[in-house]
């Protein structure tokens, strides 16, 4: 990681396919999401407080992914983030290293970001298709009105 100017960092990460193929579906998620297209940098600064949020289960579920999706490889990307969203990436790498009760790397800390926005993006749409009510009432639409199938 090298300082290009006074208010934005430059990161280079060497990256495995698994993980740029993360990058690329978080990003389209991100920007499908937002009706916009997005940035990595604009996605890590999104995430800061729902990270925080992280529980057991979750830290499990991120230990896993972390094995399954290994950091390091060799793609190269390059990274050009402001000052402020490098240290919300280094607040995440601590929340997790606490959270996980390992030492990870900053990629490992993107990875795992990016893993989190997609299973809760996931979640939100499986929601959404169910068409539930805040009270799991049945269907009010559909084939299946009234019926609990």
């Amino acid at each position: 990681m090298g300082t290009m100017g006074a208010d934005s960092r430059d990161f280079t990460l060497d990256i495995s396919e698994r993980f740029f193929h993360l990058t690329t579906e978080s990003l389209r998620l991100h920007s499908n999401s937002t009706k916009c297209y997005q940035t990595l940098e604009n996605l890590v600064n999104s995430r800061v407080p729902g990270i925080e949020k992280i529980d057991d289960e979750d830290a499990e579920n991120l230990k896993r992914h972390l094995v399954a999706v290994p950091t390091g490889g060799s793609i190269q990307i390059h990274l050009e983030i402001t000052e402020t969203s490098a240290k919300n990436l280094e607040r995440i790498k601590e929340l997790l290293e606490t959270r996980l009760e390992t030492n990870i790397s900053v990629g490992d800390a993107l990875s795992a970001l990016l893993f989190n926005y997609i299973v809760e993006q996931r979640a939100a749409r499986v929601i959404s298709k169910l068409q539930l009510d805040e009270f799991d009432q049945p269907r009010e639409t559909g084939p299946f009105k009234g019926s609990r199938h």
